[in-house]
């Protein structure tokens, strides 16, 4: 009797696991599909303000106002406004020494990239732009980056996400193993969402929005996951984020398990709150009036992080083989073991469209330590309720 029940609530997990692999399967295929391309020959036309929140960053900021400097657009039609937020470091100084606008913002009780974005939009109300690009701190962007933008915001797009590329992924196993995860969202799952016409995500970097979206909301999202926060935000209003892949930018990311720990929890148990917030709000619209994309964003609060999800998948998939001792090999065995294929294909599919290097797939071998880490930060995080508050991660 007990191995019945056992046996169908491995079943039912196990049709479920299929479902959401099916979903993002059907992404990975529509990211093949044919994208509709601005004209080419356009002459740039829009006046881009780009903002770089920045809270004691001194150590990175010149980089990336030279990478600012140095784009292919006309020096006319983009401002480079650095956002000197609470710093007690250097960072205004060499903002000012490289001529470059810098606005200073001290605020210890409202503190976190959304107050100071929102401030910043709210400095610049009387500033002519047509966009507002928001890129981090510690980001070089490609110099085609807003000639791509710029033909997009001519297709009729108001909210736009770049492709947030990774300069170190082959610096060490962390590294190696994030870099998985981003491929994974970028290459499959956010490029299959907007060639179906769906709505991105945004990622809080390499960011861009008219001037309509700013006006009308500035940045209304604080939670220490704003970028998240925001995109739902959007996207109740009717308005969604395409995902251009071409309008590149790179960024480092934490080479050990220390340096990630502050961020990974803050994403993870930022994700949980977003979800608890929104999802009913997602939900309800959806049903009233049949909108696809507010299930799509529904769904997606749901799923939780690859490492999660295949950290559970493994572990249900060692107890029903482990159940087959007892009952041969069955249904169930066959459910969970077209489960963890189809998950081991999807990664494979994934490094294989982002031409990974060997290295990566050499980094794989600590994929066991990677998840066994992100669960522990995540019980971690969640008994010490780590995401009450922002908190910076090193560089």
């Amino acid at each position: 009797m007990l191995v019945t029940i056992i046996w169908s609530v491995l079943l039912v997990l196990g049709l479920l696991f299929l479902l959401v692999n099916a979903y993002l399967w059907f992404l990975a295929f529509a990211s093949f599909l044919p994208d509709r391309k601005p004209d080419a020959g356009l002459s740039p036309a829009s006046r881009f303000a780009i903002l770089v929140p920045a809270h004691n960053e001194s150590k990175v900021i010149q980089r990336t106002i030279d990478s600012l400097a140095d784009l292919d657009y006309p020096g006319e039609l983009y401002q480079v406004v650095v956002i000197a937020d609470n710093c007690t470091d250097d960072t205004a100084e060499i903002v000012k020494r490289n001529d470059v606008t810098c606005l200073e913002r001290t605020n210890a009780e409202k503190r976190g990239k959304g107050f100071a974005l929102d401030w910043a939009l709210g400095e610049l109300k009387e500033v002519p732009f047509d966009a507002a690009v928001i890129v981090d701190a510690d980001t070089i962007v490609a110099r085609d980056f807003l000639r791509i933008v710029d033909g997009r915001l001519r297709q009729g797009e108001k909210a736009i996400q770049g492709y947030y590329d990774v300069i170190n992924p082959e610096g060490s196993p962390m590294t190696s193993l994030s870099y998985l995860g981003f491929v994974l969202n970028r290459n499959l799952r956010y490029t299959g969402r907007t060639r179906l016409g769906g709505s991105s995500n945004l990622l809080g970097n390499g960011m861009c929005f008219t001037r309509d979206i700013t006006d009308r909301f500035g940045w209304p999202a604080k939670s220490v996951v704003e970028d998240l926060e925001f995109e739902i935000q959007l996207n109740l209003e009717g308005t969604r984020v395409a995902f251009v892949s071409e309008a590149r930018i790179f960024a480092e990311i934490p080479n050990t398990f220390e340096e990630s720990a502050t961020q990974r929890t803050r994403w993870d148990l930022g994700k949980f709150h977003v979800r608890n917030t929104y999802l009913p709000r997602l939900v309800k619209k959806g049903l009233k009036e049949l909108n696809l994309n507010c299930f799509d964003r529904a769904l997606e609060l749901l799923i939780p992080p690859y490492s999660i999800l295949w950290m559970l998948m493994l572990a249900l998939f060692f107890l029903a083989a482990g159940l087959s001792l007892f009952t041969g090999f069955d249904l169930l065995l066959a459910v969970w073991c077209g489960v963890v294929g189809s998950s081991v294909v999807y990664v494979f599919l994934g490094l294989i469209v982002a031409r990974a290097s060997w290295k990566i797939y050499r980094n794989l071998l600590y994929a066991p330590f990677f998840l066994l880490w992100r669960v522990k930060i995540l019980i971690q995080g969640t008994l010490t309720k780590a995401t009450s508050q922002w908190v910076k991660t090193e560089r």
